[in-house]
């Protein structure tokens, strides 16, 4: 099979890959592979993950951008679902800011125009997740090539954009299915989700296409992306709330 083929397999639970046959050499051919990928999974395009939103993060993978890759249907769930066995790899947990789209951005927009168009902001957990064997040896193309590293995003209920800046400075904890806490990113290690989402309306309008209204976009990280064990992971945003979402056993 072609690797989109093989990847698009492996995102429907069919067992991780060694490699690629065709490795991406560079993050455009990795775009490529990915929109391959994404026809091969098929559904609709209902939000977008941006990842390496920060300039410590990009410096760290060698790049220069965030990355993207769509969200498909069944990729993102409410809060307090619950998900059987094998249903990820390697799942990384993130708390992570999710903007929803009161109205469409056709074209490139600033940070405020993209404040006028959202409709609030959503609580999120993104389980991050790989379909490599050995996800930094393949490295930051295939990995993009990989839906970006994705594996679905938990959301909370709606909340009013008034609550970003105080979401953004709060004190936020990601609890682990061990029990384990994670602590917040310093201040200059967390993104600004205004200004991500305004490189993502840049990078969709250079591809053609636009940001409907009812889109929902994950930011980026504002704890350290963090291997958990099974169990109940629930993120918090002190002041603000929490979502939350159970784990049952990887695939091994």
């Amino acid at each position: 099979m072609s690797d989109a083929k093989n990847l698009a397999a492996a995102f429907r639970g069919e067992g991780p890959l060694a490699g690629l046959d065709h490795r991406p050499a560079t993050v455009a051919e990795g775009y490529d592979l990915q929109d391959k990928v994404r026809a091969e999974i098929g559904g609709k395009i209902i939000g977008w993950k941006l990842a390496q939103t920060t300039k410590g993060a990009q410096a760290a993978a060698g790049i220069d951008a965030p990355t993207v890759a769509p969200l498909l249907e069944d990729m993102i769930v409410d809060t307090d679902t619950a998900f059987p066995p094998r249903r990820f790899y390697k799942p990384e947990a993130e708390a992570e800011i999710a903007i929803e789209l009161a109205k469409p951005i056709e074209g490139p927009v600033s940070a405020e125009e993209v404040r006028a168009a959202a409709k609030g902001i959503r609580l999120a957990i993104e389980i991050a997740d790989t379909r490599y064997v050995d996800k930094k040896a393949a490295g930051i193309a295939s990995n993009i090539a990989d839906m970006n590293s994705c594996g679905l995003l938990v959301v909370g209920e709606l909340m009013p954009l008034d609550l970003l800046d105080k979401a953004v400075a709060a004190n936020v904890t990601t609890k682990l299915g061990d029990g384990t806490i994670v602590e917040a990113l310093p201040p200059e290690g967390r993104p600004d989700p205004l200004n991500v989402i305004a490189f993502l309306s840049r990078f969709v309008s250079e591809r053609g296409h636009t940001l409907p209204a009812g889109l929902i976009i994950t930011t980026g990280t504002h704890t350290a992306p963090t291997l958990t064990a099974p169990g109940l992971v629930v993120a918090t945003f002190e002041g603000i709330g929490h979502v939350s979402t159970r784990l049952a056993e990887h695939w091994s």
